[in-house]
């Protein structure tokens, strides 16, 4: 079929666009941080991305937070993908205004120009400023004729006339039935770093500790990070894999037939961090019903937040009208 776009549709009050071509249909909510909350692979008939269990809501029009730093973000969360500025994890703060947990960029409303509307290829473009940081943010989506992949390219402009710091996270969190204890992960990379925060009681990783990719020798046992255990295991950690010799990662399960495969800039995001919430998130607002992992680039470490990423010296620098730009690809294909 040829490529087509649709912008005539809502979700819970929030505007969606609809992008699709023979091989995938993608759902987009620009009224919403302008979030990926599907992408399905028409093969397999199979949304890829994590959806959330709980009852999330659109954001209060004109605010750009909740009262909590962490349920800013939480409240709001459908699963699916998120671009994070102007600082990951969290809750901080940064040039004296508080930031929620990943910012702001995953709350506000985007204004939306079709680009292009097929049918060799769809376009969207999607466009907005922050209000507690001075960034003008614009990312085009697309899909191509014949090909199994959704491409972002981002483009983020400090509109200020200070430099400021920042940290940039792709949260790509992927779900059931792709993530399963038959799924295997394969990242080239060499280091594995748990978070420091890290305390929950269904943690297997040291918090603080530092291993050699794949395999985490711990004193309870040796923890295989391509693999995904059970839900009746009940996991939850938190680590940012290192050293990455390419930018790229693939998860595959044989049993539904799929794979996808992420490419992103290596040279901007440094780390992936991997959240492993398999089971064992048994707080708010999850409470142990979520089976899925969230595998994402970011410019910066820890969880804790910008604040925590100036000191530890991984946050990055935009200086007064300077432009920084990332492009992600996410492909699905058959299991390898």
């Amino acid at each position: 079929m040829a490529c087509t776009i649709t912008d005539e549709y809502e979700r819970r009050g929030i505007d969606a666009v609809f992008l699709e071509n023979d091989r995938l249909r993608v759902e987009l909510l620009p009224g919403k941080g302008g979030d990926v909350t599907e992408i399905i692979d028409k093969r397999t008939d199979t949304n890829v991305l994590f959806e959330a269990p709980h009852e999330w809501r659109a954001p209060a029009t004109g605010t750009v937070g909740a009262p909590d730093g962490a349920y800013a973000f939480l409240d709001h969360y459908p699963g699916g993908w998120q671009s994070v500025l102007p600082g990951a994890g969290g809750p901080s703060s940064a040039h004296g205004a508080p930031l929620a947990l990943h910012g702001e960029s995953s709350l506000v409303p985007f204004e939306t120009r079709i680009l292009d509307a097929g049918p060799e290829r769809v376009a969207v473009e999607l466009a907005a400023s922050l209000t507690r940081y001075p960034f003008d943010l614009e990312r085009e989506i697309s899909l191509a004729a014949g090909e199994s992949a959704i491409e972002v390219t981002e483009r983020v402009t400090n509109a200020g006339r200070v430099s400021v710091e920042y940290s940039w996270l792709q949260h790509v969190a992927l779900g059931e039935p792709l993530v399963a204890p038959e799924a295997s992960l394969s990242v080239p990379c060499e280091t594995v770093h748990v978070d420091p925060d890290q305390t929950n009681d269904t943690a297997r990783l040291p918090p603080g500790e530092t291993f050699e990719w794949p395999v985490c020798e711990t004193d309870d046992g040796p923890v295989d990070l391509r693999e995904f255990p059970p839900a009746a295991e009940r996991v939850h950690d938190l680590v940012a894999l290192a050293d990455l010799s390419e930018g790229r990662y693939t998860l595959s399960n044989p049993d539904v037939d799929l794979g996808v495969t992420v490419s992103f800039p290596e040279s901007l995001y440094q780390y992936l961090w991997y959240w492993q919430p398999l089971g064992g998130f048994e707080d708010a607002p999850f409470f142990g019903r979520n089976y899925n992992v969230g595998l994402e680039p970011c410019t910066s470490v820890p969880n804790a937040g910008l604040d925590a990423a100036v000191e530890n010296g991984t946050a990055n620098e935009l200086r007064p009208d300077e432009t920084v730009e990332s492009t992600v690809r996410l492909s699905t294909h058959p299991a390898e």
